[in-house]
């Protein structure tokens, strides 16, 4: 599955995909979705997932799960990397 990732504008950490091609005009999301999700700006396109690949910060079968269910999904991205010195 092909998909194109949407980046909040509000909250650089939420996102929200869709299936690669999407009209985002016609894209009609339920009242209850956080309001961080409805300025967007493109950020990835048609970025094929692929459940044998694991990626750092995105959850793909959730993604894909809330794809198919919805035909959307509102994710968030974050990493975080911890540094110190071995004791």
């Amino acid at each position: 599955m092909k998909i194109d990732i949407y980046k909040s504008t509000k909250n650089g950490n939420k996102y929200l995909s869709v299936p690669a091609g999407t009209d985002m005009q016609k894209l009609t999301l339920p009242a209850s979705a956080d309001s961080d999700i409805r300025t967007l700006s493109p950020f990835k396109t048609r970025l094929e997932l692929d459940l044998s690949r694991q990626r750092a910060v995105l959850d793909q079968k959730d993604v894909m799960e809330q794809i198919q269910k919805n035909g959307f999904a509102i994710h968030d991205a974050k990493a975080e990397i911890t540094v110190g010195s071995a004791a």
